[in-house]
């Protein structure tokens, strides 16, 4: 078995978990209303430039054939998705969200010490900070549903509509982080050579998900002081 076949049942274990942990637990069972959907829309746009800024550090200190990989990556984010027709981050969308002195301050640390991990790590433990980020939304890997594909279902249970009626980008999210996924799974084969640096990988994977958390629980927490007679 390559360590990069081990590294991946750990990792799988790892996001499985993620929905299990106080933060999420907290989100996911929050009532969603009108005033508490605009919390999460207001800082979609920042977290989705943030993952920008993050894979673009990643890239920076990566080999050349990694470099192409995280570019085919980012052409869908940035240039072009087929499947939505347009890029997933607009400068129309940055320029209608509202600035960064908006954001609730343990997004933005959040955000940032994001950074932080993907500019100090080594290359692939930068790519690991931010492929985690993604396996959490493959609805092949994690049991009941990914992410988006969870709090899609929670907005048209609690919101109302369709899987018809939710806003294009979700629909494509649910779906494109499962290519996005997989198309990194060649390069960590091809360089988890050892075990040292397969351990620092699981690391620096543990260490994105202990962010995220901050970042959902900070949202959960910030919807909860809306309350329900005010939420509406």
């Amino acid at each position: 078995m390559s360590y990069w076949s081990k590294v991946r049942v750990e990792i799988d274990e790892m996001v499985n978990r993620q929905f299990e942990t106080p933060e999420y637990r907290k989100l996911f069972g929050v009532k969603l209303t009108p005033s508490r959907q605009k919390i999460l829309d207001l800082h979609y746009p920042h977290y989705i430039k943030s993952r920008r800024d993050c894979w673009s550090a990643a890239q920076n200190k990566a080999p050349l054939d990694v470099k192409r990989a995280i570019w085919e990556h980012e052409k869908d984010e940035l240039i072009f998705d087929k499947r939505l027709g347009a890029a997933h981050l607009t400068d129309e969308q940055m320029d209608q969200a509202t600035g960064e002195e908006n954001l609730l301050p343990g997004t933005q640390a959040a955000l940032w010490a994001w950074f932080s991990l993907s500019t100090t790590r080594p290359w692939l433990e930068c790519l690991m900070v931010n492929h985690i980020t993604e396996r959490k939304n493959n609805s092949e890997i994690v049991k009941g549903g990914g992410y988006t594909t969870r709090m899609a279902m929670k907005r048209i249970r609690e919101l109302g509509g369709t899987v018809e009626t939710l806003d294009a980008n979700t629909k494509v999210h649910m779906t494109a982080d499962i290519e996005h996924s997989e198309m990194f799974e060649p390069i960590f084969e091809k360089y988890l050579l050892d075990e040292r640096t397969a351990q620092a990988v699981i690391r620096a994977a543990g260490d994105s998900l202990i962010l995220d958390r901050a970042y959902r629980g900070t949202l959960a927490s910030a919807m909860l002081e809306i309350p329900d007679s005010k939420a509406a």
